[in-house]
């Protein structure tokens, strides 16, 4: 059985982002994003369909790195790298509790 195209792959997404904003996609040292940061981008950027931007997302903030620099009042990002925010401790511990899973 195969599966639908799903468009643009997970590389293909992340290209894209970190094209466009550079300061705040940056796999191999990614910051915590600004929670609701895909209005943002959906404001500013009509090339990625809705799926496109949700699996670009959901993938760029499960990756090991990502969630590693969930900590407890680390500063989020904005689109241009500002400062927009923190991270609360109950998001710190998810993150965390999903870096122990994946190591089991």
């Amino acid at each position: 059985m195969t599966t639908p195209n799903r468009g643009k792959s997970p590389a293909q997404l992340f290209r894209h982002l970190s094209a466009k904003w550079p300061a705040a996609f940056n796999p191999k040292a990614p910051m915590p994003l600004r929670i609701g940061i895909h209005h943002d981008i959906r404001v500013l950027d009509g090339e990625l369909s809705d799926d496109e931007l949700r699996r670009a997302l959901r993938a760029y903030t499960s990756m090991p790195r990502y969630l590693a620099r969930l900590n407890a009042g680390a500063v989020r990002v904005d689109l241009d790298g500002e400062p927009a925010g923190e991270v609360s401790d109950a998001e710190a511990a998810s993150a965390k509790a999903l870096l122990c899973a994946r190591k089991n």
